[in-house]
């Protein structure tokens, strides 16, 4: 037997705390690939840990997929295969094409790494761009927001710049389907309103070409279907958080009357996952509420008990993110803040809880299977 069939047959008959190996008879699988220096699961998933603003915290940690398991010891990936610091304040990391993009708001710069987390390119972000916020992709380019107030196209290959245009001066979250960006734009940090969607078509990308609507004030988040655009805001005030619909067929946006805090899209091109994170200020006492809405019907399914009698903690926990999975399930994260490391639920479509682990970081902000 070869040395490499030895190593790997070694690896799968011990209980390695630092990692996992996913073992198979014809080895097809090197837990070492694309040059990594920690054995990593072939079916794995990502966290992106915001970390705490200024303290340069933010990094990325790994778990098994397939078993919703994670490390004993200390988990920083990008640390590990790169020897420095992720950063001040990650934003957005996607996955494309076996590599991971990573937005870091603070250090402002974007980053593109393997699949094994090893970096091969850098953008930083200057002035006359702003900070980055969040990302799309879209044939073979990322597309980045940015507080300088652009959306800016990114070659995914070398991360130059190709070009960019004009949004909202606090342009956030970004989604793509069908060739076609939406960007909501909320309140600059001095407090000047906003309450826009843009619509960008990537195949014309240029500000003559650039299109927006008025939704919720202070939007902060959109999520695309072929059908819809599930739009979240913060409004005016910071304090209300509205839930509307963009129908793109019909070319109109309203509001739904309900409120969330976060929302992700389902398998239903109809229908968006959602949580409305309301709290006493007087107790600090949060409580959540978990339900479904189908912007064809415009009903509101209530799914809060099967969402805590599998998790109780998430009845009051402090929800920091959702995140969509395979086949339907999802991912819940909470957080301490800086008292501690978040943790990470995962539910499949049917509400039952899948497994749960720590995210071994601060403000899990970003879930990811690769």
């Amino acid at each position: 037997m070869k040395f490499r069939s030895l190593f790997l047959s070694a690896l799968c008959g011990l209980a390695v705390s630092t990692a996992f190996t996913s073992c198979s008879d014809d080895d097809e699988y090197d837990p070492f690939e694309y040059g990594s220096s920690v054995a990593l699961p072939e079916h794995r998933g990502l966290v992106l840990n915001e970390g705490s603003y200024k303290l340069n915290n933010a990094s990325i940690s790994f778990f098994d997929a397939a078993k919703d398991t994670t490390t004993k010891a200390v988990n920083d990936l990008y640390f590990i295969q790169n020897k420095k610091q992720l950063g001040d304040t990650g934003q957005d990391l996607i996955v494309e094409d076996n590599n991971i993009y990573v937005s870091v708001y603070g250090s402002s710069y974007v980053t593109k790494l393997n699949k094994a987390g090893v970096e091969q390119a850098r953008r930083e972000f200057g002035s006359d761009l702003g900070q980055p916020r969040y990302m799309a992709e879209c044939d073979g380019y990322v597309y980045v927001t940015t507080y300088g107030g652009y959306v800016v196209k990114l070659n995914a290959n070398d991360l130059s710049v190709v070009a960019k245009v004009t949004v909202g001066k606090a342009a956030e979250r970004i989604d793509e389907e069908e060739g076609i960006l939406y960007v909501a734009c909320g309140n600059t940090l001095d407090y000047t309103p906003d309450n826009r969607m843009f619509i960008i078509d990537t195949k014309n990308f240029t500000d003559a070409a650039v299109k927006s609507l008025d939704v919720c004030d202070n939007t902060q988040l959109v999520c695309a279907t072929d059908k819809y655009v599930f739009i979240q805001g913060y409004g005016a005030d910071w304090t209300n958080t509205p839930l509307w619909v963009y129908d793109i067929k019909g070319g109109k946006a309203e509001d739904t009357g309900l409120y969330a805090t976060y929302a992700i899209a389902t398998n239903d091109d109809n229908k968006a996952f959602a949580v409305y994170s309301m709290t006493d200020w007087s107790t600090y006492q949060t409580t959540n509420t978990y339900f479904v809405y189908d912007a064809a019907t415009k009903t509101k399914t209530d799914v809060t008990s099967k969402i805590t009698s599998a998790a109780s903690d998430l009845a009051s926990a402090t929800i920091y993110s959702l995140s969509e999975g395979e086949n339907g399930s999802f991912y819940i994260t909470t957080t301490i803040y800086s008292a501690g490391n978040g943790t990470v639920y995962h539910f499949d479509s049917n509400y039952n809880l899948l497994g749960s682990f720590t995210s071994w970081g601060q403000n899990p902000k970003k879930v990811v299977v690769m």
